[in-house]
C-alpha cells in the first residue's frame, strides 16, 4: 500500500483567493513550491490497483499534474465542498474511464449525492460504521466521527452515519485517515490506536485564529495533543491552511518529532512523484 497526498490544503487552498498574507504571497510567487496547496485528496494504490480518498475540487489539476492513471473508485469522508465536489468533473471524464465510477460513502453523504449529483453516471455504495470492505486487497473500515456541529452534535455515538474517518489495512501496514472532525467517539478511538501512520486534519494546526469559537475542527495545540495520544509511529497532517502564518519549512520545524506536514505530491515514506523546491 502506497499513499500519495495529491492535495494537502484546506478549504481555500494556498494561495487563498484575495488573500495577501505572507504565506499566500510567497505561494503565488512560486507556484511549484511546497507552499502551494490544493484541496484535500489522497491516492491509495498497490500492485492490484488504486482508489482516491476524497474527491477534491482540484481533482483535474491533480490528476494531470501527477500523471494519475484512470481511477474508478472514490471513498468520501463527508459531503463538504472541499472533500467531494470534484465529483462534478466525472461527468466529462466518464467516456474515458473503463467503467462507471463507484462512490463509497456514508448514508449522510449518500443523501447529498442523490440531491445534487443525480445527473452523474456513477454507482453509489453506502457503507456503514465499523463494517469493513475491500478494494484491491486493502481492507477499509469506516469510522464515525463528529464534524458538523449543526447536524451531528446531538446525535448519539452509536447513531453517527454522516462523517467518517477510515482505517486502511494490508499485510504490511495499518493506516488511519482522519478527514475533518472536532471530536472522535471512544469506540472510534480504539480502532485507530497504535497504528503505523495516522493522517490527521491540520486545518487549524499551530494557530490561535478563531480560538474560543465552536469550530467543526480541532484547534491549535489541541490537534497535536490529540494526535500524540494515538500512539502512532508517524503522524502526517493534511488540509493545511494559510492560518498557520508559516511557510512549509517553518511549519515542519515547529512540529514535534515524528509529526510531518504534507505537501502536494508527497508520497508517504517515499520520494515525491514530482520534484518540488
Amino acid at each position: 500500500m502506497e499513499i500519495t497526498v495529491l492535495g494537502s490544503g484546506a478549504w481555500e487552498g494556498i494561495p487563498a483567493p484575495f488573500c495577501r498574507c505572507s504565506v499566500c504571497n510567497l505561494a503565488a510567487k512560486n507556484p511549484i513550491s511546497k507552499n502551494n496547496r490544493t484541496r484535500p485528496q489522497l491516492l491509495v494504490e498497490n500492485d492490484e490497483g488504486g482508489f482516491f480518498l476524497e474527491v477534491s475540487p482540484d481533482i483535474r489539476t491533480q490528476v494531470t499534474k501527477h500523471s494519475i492513471p484512470p481511477i474508478t473508485n472514490f471513498i468520501v469522508s463527508h459531503w463538504h465542498f472541499d472533500h467531494m465536489y470534484g465529483l462534478h468533473e466525472l461527468f466529462s471524464w466518464s467516456k474515458r474511464l473503463p467503467e462507471k465510477p463507484t462512490i463509497h460513502c456514508s448514508p449522510g453523504t449518500q443523501e447529498v449525492l442523490e440531491k445534487e449529483f443525480s445527473y452523474l453516471p456513477i454507482i453509489t455504495k453506502t457503507i456503514k460504521p465499523f463494517e469493513p470492505f475491500s478494494l484491491f486487497g486493502i481492507i477499509i473500515t469506516p469510522i464515525p466521527v463528529y464534524h458538523m456541529r449543526l447536524r451531528e452534535e446531538g446525535v448519539a455515538e452509536n447513531s453517527l452515519q454522516n462523517s467518517y474517518a477510515y482505517l486502511l489495512e494490508d499485510r504490511n501496514s495499518r493506516v488511519a485517515y482522519l478527514g475533518d472532525y472536532y471530536r472522535i467517539p471512544a469506540p472510534s478511538i480504539e480502532k485507530i490506536r497504535n497504528l503505523d501512520i495516522v493522517i490527521a486534519d491540520g486545518t487549524y494546526l499551530l494557530t490561535e485564529e478563531y480560538k474560543g469559537t465552536k469550530l467543526n475542527h480541532l484547534h491549535g495545540k489541541d490537534i497535536i495533543q490529540f494526535t500524540k495520544s494515538l500512539g502512532a509511529k508517524k503522524i502526517y497532517y493534511h488540509s493545511i491552511s494559510h492560518l498557520t502564518g508559516k511557510t512549509h519549512e517553518k511549519l515542519q520545524s515547529s512540529l514535534p518529532e515524528g509529526h510531518i506536514a504534507t505537501f502536494d505530491g508527497m508520497r508517504l515514506d517515499k520520494k515525491p512523484r514530482i520534484k518540488l523546491r
